[in-house]
């Protein structure tokens, strides 16, 4: 379906202009804003339009009974809408008027905002059929205006002049539930239709009449000038004039203001743009040219409830608004504008009417000097039949009119004035026409006689000088006498002739002037002399030969080309399909019909199509995937399609790969991970995809690397990027996978560490609560429960199961170092020995003493020799064995 909409869309684009483009009005018609053109829009045109105004400021709003002046306006107009033409001479279009207004009752006061539609339009537009060429066209239009609009809706700018009720003075702005009739006559003077320069004039006289008798009905003018500078750029200036007559009385304060009028003058320009795909774009202003004094009206309230907003005086045309648009119209069928049967795409001039077999161009006059007889290239492209009824014949003289079949004028019958005609007389077979100038037959054309002589001025035995002997000599048995004069029987003596014809000249051997001999040249065995006489002079005098032609007309009466036995060549495209009937092949015609036709039509009376040869048939590959549709295999044309397609296609209207017989397949890898969907192994073809991807995918929708089946990664591997394996890298089995990345299992994935086993590295811990008896290493009993804690916490807890640890045994200064050092290392031994006992397994823990070394507070006072006695547990880091000291105290 897309497709489809697609190759609409492009049809529709790409014939979108015919001639210079037209531009479109506010109704979707040929015209400019508001004015109708009386040209239509043309055969199958379709017009879409979205065309406006916008206007900012106050200037149609003095301040009204109240003082609160309008403040902050901004109004827009937009027409939306759609067109059609029909034949050449109607129009069909639908609009319907979009409205926003926005402005505050005071400079302090609320912005109030409203927008809606106002009434829906249909219009009718019909041309009179007036002659193409002439320059002016006349057009009649109707429109009605149905109350689509909403009462409890309405802005503060009156749209129209009949939104106002002209006996109260209460205006609708965005329109009334009335209906409204549009109706009008449109002329326009098209200079281009001259060869002038491409300007547009167009008039329009209408009325708009109001169903409701208390709202107005108004007569209006229009007038527009439009101008083409370029193909693509237009220019256009209208005049617009709502005439008036009917005032309006509005009640303010129980006092009537009567007879009010608007003046709606209006003057707009624009620049349009047309681009190549049908699109227009409009760009403008118009400027008010009416008075400053406005009409007092009433508006409802946006809540319809009747009462009504402050009196005012309000205007119908702001001072000045902002006009443009887009505008988009193409042809739904194929054109042809100058009506000659040939579409304007195929047509060498496509605006002036010609013939199909002249690629669309206007044939030559057929007979240019009016003689009845046709000039020589009507026969020559077979024209004869289509001019029948104007010609016939070969014009041997096309610039003058003759009266002979040849179409030359005709000499004097009798030049010399004896009375006696001319042979050429008798032999045209013209003695009826000039009985009353001349009679019988003239032996000396070129000198005055006397009818008893048969025009000479004695009697003469060869006065064509001939050789051969006037009758009269034979009549009285006188041959002897002039036997060294003439001999034998002259049956033309007033012409020279052959003796091979009897003293008469030769017929025209050639009547047609094609070139080739007519069949007495055969019958009377004259072909040799008739074609040699062309290069030998001698002869040509010795047989009278005046012109010359050689081989065999078949058709001596109808001019036709000697590849084709002087017979005139028929259609060379009989079905009109492009394709050149067999004929034209056979007589070695192409390129004399180049641009008509071509190739051969093997189905020389059925229009076919281009794959086919001119035959009628289906596309023998329809979806296009170069696989044969099955009727071709069927029809055994495999040969004939070779070059557009092979083998045969088992879904002929769905494209498919060659692998799956033409149909359409599934994606071998949709996740693009380079692993084969499921489907791609359980059909066999890993070969064949071998390219694209390998292996099978467990997770064909969502791409994965290939150690994981094709799916997805779950988590990171080291999701804290602290160089440690999450533990799920582990239980995977995937720690070689991703030793680039990181290292061990993370105890702590969620926080960044440097403990080397991925958590925060942490602190020496106080073993509070583990104490020793007084000089000794032996730990009170209320410490081993201490330390059965601390074991189950080192054992169990993730964050310090795989941990090393040193437990760290530390006195004051009482007493001797070495005793102090060795009491210190004992008492630490305690403590890892009850924590291995514990559970706390022995390649993680070790023992040192520290004695006095490292004191954390003063051991000049009680309370800091106490801080000084005391275990710590140490964590064993990359970088810190746990066997110094670890206390910041200064002495």
């Amino acid at each position: 379906m897309k497709k489809v909409a697609m190759g609409l869309a492009l049809a529709l684009a790409a014939s979108a202009f015919a001639g210079h483009p037209q531009t479109i009005n506010k109704e979707g018609f040929v015209g400019v804003n508001n004015t109708q053109s009386a040209q239509s829009l043309g055969h199958s045109k379709l017009v879409f339009t979205l065309l406006g105004d916008a206007t900012f400021g106050n200037n149609m709003f003095p301040a009204g009974a109240d003082g609160l002046p309008v403040a902050d306006f901004t109004g827009i107009n937009a027409n939306v809408g759609f067109a059609i033409g029909i034949w050449h001479y109607f129009d069909l279009g639908v609009t319907l008027p979009v409205y926003y207004d926005q402005y505050k009752r005071g400079e302090n006061g609320d912005m109030e905002k409203m927008g809606y539609v106002g009434n829906l339009k249909g219009d009718l537009k019909a041309r009179f059929p007036l002659p193409e060429d002439q320059p002016m066209d006349v057009a009649v239009y109707a429109g009605v205006a149905a109350g689509t609009a909403d009462a409890k809706k309405q802005g503060l700018w009156v749209r129209y002049p009949e939104y106002v009720n002209k006996n109260t003075g209460v205006a609708y702005p965005y329109g009334t539930k009335n209906t409204t009739l549009d109706f009008g006559l449109a002329v326009t003077m098209d200079l281009e239709k001259t060869d002038a320069y491409p300007f547009l004039l167009h008039l329009n006289g209408g009325y708009r009449y109001t169903t409701n008798s208390e709202y107005l009905s108004l007569p209006y003018l229009n007038a527009a000038a439009e101008i083409y500078f370029l193909d693509f750029l237009s220019l256009f200036l209208e005049y617009h004039w709502d005439i008036q007559l009917d005032g309006i009385t509005t009640n303010v304060g129980g006092w009537p203001v009567e007879d009010q009028k608007f003046d709606s003058k209006q003057l707009t320009g624009a620049l349009v743009f047309h681009l190549p795909v049908g699109l227009d774009l409009h760009m403008g202003a118009s400027y008010y040219l009416g008075g400053e004094k406005g009409v007092v009206v009433s508006i409802p309230n946006k809540d319809g409830n009747g009462n009504k907003v402050n009196y005012m005086p309000t205007r119908v045309n702001p001072e000045y608004t902002v006009y443009g648009g887009l505008t988009w119209s193409g042809f739904l069928l194929a054109q042809d504008r100058d009506g000659d049967g040939v579409v304007d795409d195929e047509d060498k001039c496509p605006d002036d009417y010609g013939h199909r077999l002249n690629q669309g161009c206007p044939l030559g006059n057929p007979d240019a000097d009016e003689d009845g007889v046709c000039d020589a290239w009507v026969a020559e492209k077979g024209f004869l039949d289509e001019f029948s009824e104007v010609c016939e014949g070969v014009d041997q003289c096309p610039n003058e009119p003759g009266e002979g079949e040849d179409g030359c004028p005709l000499g004097n019958p009798d030049p010399d004035e004896d009375g006696v005609c001319d042979p050429w007389v008798s032999q045209r077979k013209m003695q009826k026409k000039f009985k009353d100038v001349c009679d019988g037959i003239d032996e000396c054309p070129n000198q005055a006689g006397s009818p008893a002589f048969n025009g000479c001025p004695t009697k003469q035995p060869d006065p064509d000088n001939d050789g051969l002997c006037s009758p009269w000599v034979t009549d009285e048995g006188v041959l002897n006498e002039f036997a060294d004069v003439c001999k034998g029987y002259d049956m033309c003596p007033g012409e020279a002739g052959t003796k091979a014809n009897k003293g008469c000249p030769w017929d025209d051997p050639d009547s047609d002037n094609d070139g080739l001999c007519d069949e007495w040249v055969t019958q009377k065995k004259m072909g040799y002399y008739f074609e040699k006489a062309a290069e030998d002079e001698n002869l040509k005098a010795e047989y009278f030969i005046e012109k010359t032609c050689k081989g065999i007309d078949k058709c001596p009466t109808e001019f036709g080309p000697a590849n084709n036995e002087g017979c005139p060549l028929g259609n060379p495209d009989t079905d009109q399909d492009g394709f050149c009937d067999p004929w034209v092949t056979e007589k070695g015609l192409l390129e004399q019909y180049e641009g008509i036709c071509q190739g051969i039509d093997k189905c020389p009376t059925e229009a076919g199509e281009a794959f086919a040869q001119g035959c009628p048939m289906d596309n023998p590959d329809a979806d296009g995937d170069s696989l044969c549709a099955p009727w071709v295999t069927e029809k055994g044309m495999q040969k004939d399609f070779a070059n557009i397609c092979h083998g045969v296609d088992k879904c002929p209207v769905e494209a498919g790969p060659e692998w799956n017989k033409g149909c359409p397949a599934e994606n071998p890898d949709p996740d693009q991970d380079s692993l084969c969907s499921p489907w791609v192994k359980k059909q066999g073809m890993l070969d064949q995809f071998k390219d694209v991807c390998h292996g099978i995918d467990r997770c064909e929708d969502e791409a994965g690397p290939e150690w994981n089946k094709g799916c997805p990664i779950d988590d990171d591997p080291d999701s804290d990027k602290d160089g440690i394996c999450s533990q799920w890298v582990a239980d995977k089995k995937l720690l070689d996978q991703f030793k680039d990345v990181c290292t061990g299992i993370d105890r702590c994935p969620d926080v960044a560490g440097d403990d080397g086993h991925g958590c925060p590295k942490k602190a020496p811990e106080k073993l509070d609560g583990v104490t020793f008896k007084s000089g000794k290493a032996t730990l009170e009993s209320n410490a081993k429960k201490i330390l059965k804690s601390i074991a189950k916490k080192l054992v169990e807890n993730d964050e310090y199961k795989d941990l090393k640890i040193v437990i760290q045994g530390h006195t004051d200064n009482v007493g001797k170092e070495k005793t102090n050092t060795k009491l210190s290392q004992q008492r630490a031994e305690s403590v890892m020995k009850e924590l291995t006992k514990a559970g706390v397994k022995k390649d993680r823990i070790k023992a040192i003493g520290m004695g006095p070394t490292c004191p954390v507070d003063d051991n000049s006072t009680a309370d800091g020799r106490e801080n000084n006695r005391r275990i710590e547990m140490v964590f064993v880091s990359p970088d810190d064995d746990g066997m110094s000291c670890h206390s910041n105290y200064v002495p």
